[in-house]
């Protein structure tokens, strides 16, 4: 009997350790749709002035500076971008973004973007070339020739990938009349080769910016937290304390069975309002940390310093798989706009900023062989060793970023990279 009851209290502990685990780990929108979902089981709990439609966040801050179309959530993704980037005229490129066509786009001649801009040349191309290294790959092309080469441009070169290029430079027009035997001719390969080529250049986008069309409206999150004046306080709307429906308590004197029931709920309503309160303190805390920590970034505009879960987990006493909750799509809002919460911890085993991560790449290429330079594999696995696990592809993104040519554009450089 007494090995029944203990076996039963263990599972009643399990269960409201997963239950904690979930609230900790669940987003605004599911944890108000979970407390409504109790709050239907269990008559005890007065929902009315916690759960709000989130339709009304708008009037605890402003939000109304952010009520934009997609177009300008693609300015805003440009925006963050170039926040860790080494860039000098970060303006510039920025001002050349609203200037893209629906499709990502720049169908302006240059003397016209010099004078919108007013700019020289020299600062256009400049501008116009950063534009072209950021996401979506083939912002910013004149034309579909060349969106779809800077595309490939961000591949490793490879026999397949170069004769795609000369298809796109010098084909295009037949290609999309279907005329294969005049493009193999022209190259000096095979039908079937032109098919394969063409199915390389299907895995490309012709219209980089769609995604971010001007019809469609941005769904804002809901933040946990709000960054106001360089201070953190909880999101008013949301963290509201669960009321107690008093009404049910004067029933406990009907009988046995009443108060038992009573009794019950009340538990559940308190171990509720524990969990909730331990998602608050703990969502808060990570939340101060991070502005102090991350004031580069929030203040200067300057990139997220390196830090690692397990120490933010060390530093506020408990363990990282409950930081990887707490941060699991929490968003703060602040000057910037909506920021998630694990964006201000880089991510990756050792948690490895992308500067960091770049720095060590020029690093291995400076210190290669210049007779046999390092091939992006191959600094793949040199990075592997470090401790830093990206594929090749992220590396050949990575090293294009930099302007540093491939391994076969390398054979000739005899200076380091940074020289």
């Amino acid at each position: 009997m007494k090995l029944e009851l203990k076996q039963g209290q263990k599972h009643q502990i399990y269960q409201k350790q997963i239950e904690k685990n979930q609230i900790l780990q669940m987003d605004v929108q599911q944890l108000l749709a979970h407390i409504e979902k109790i709050s239907f089981e269990n008559p005890l709990i007065d929902t009315d002035d916690m759960i709000e439609s989130t339709s009304n966040i708008g009037k605890e801050f402003d939000i109304d500076s952010l009520s934009r179309k997609s177009e300008q959530s693609l300015k805003e993704n440009i925006h963050w971008q170039l926040i860790n980037k080494d860039i000098d005229n970060k303006k510039l490129v920025e001002s050349l973004v609203e200037l893209l066509d629906d499709n990502g786009y720049l169908r302006l001649s240059i003397q016209d973007i010099c004078t919108c801009l007013k700019c020289d040349e020299k600062e256009y191309i400049e501008a116009k070339n950063a534009l072209s290294k950021l996401e979506p790959p083939g912002l910013g092309a004149a034309t579909l020739k060349e969106c779809l080469l800077l595309q490939l441009e961000r591949l490793e070169e490879t026999e397949d990938i170069y004769k795609t290029k000369q298809l796109i430079e010098e084909c295009l027009e037949d290609l999309s009349k279907s005329h294969y035997h005049a493009v193999s001719k022209k190259l000096g390969i095979s039908q079937n080769k032109v098919r394969e080529l063409l199915q390389i250049i299907l895995t490309l986008n012709p219209r980089p910016a769609s995604g971010f069309s001007s019809s469609i409206e941005v769904n804002y999150p809901v933040p946990d937290i709000i960054i106001k004046d360089n201070a953190v306080q909880l999101n008013p709307v949301i963290y509201k304390d669960i009321n107690i429906n008093t009404g049910y308590l004067s029933l406990e004197a009907e009988s046995k069975e009443t108060k038992k029931y009573i009794e019950s709920k009340l538990k559940k309503v308190s171990w509720l309002q524990q969990c909730l309160s331990q998602r608050k303190n703990l969502i808060y805390d990570i939340a101060v940390f991070l502005l102090d920590y991350q004031q580069d970034f929030f203040m200067n505009e300057g990139a997220c310093h390196p830090l690692l879960q397990k120490d933010l987990a060390m530093l506020l006493g408990v363990h990282e798989s409950t930081i990887s909750r707490a941060i699991k799509d929490k968003y703060i809002y602040c000057d910037k706009g909506f920021i998630l919460l694990s964006d201000l911890i880089p991510k990756g085993t050792e948690d490895n900023s992308v500067d960091s991560i770049k720095e060590t790449i020029k690093e291995v290429i400076n210190n290669e062989d210049k007779i046999k330079p390092l091939s992006d594999q191959k600094i793949t696995t040199l990075l592997k060793d470090k401790g830093i696990e990206i594929s090749r592809r992220t590396v050949a993104k990575y090293r294009s970023e930099l302007n540093i040519p491939d391994a076969s554009g390398r054979k000739h450089i005899k200076r380091g990279c940074n020289e």
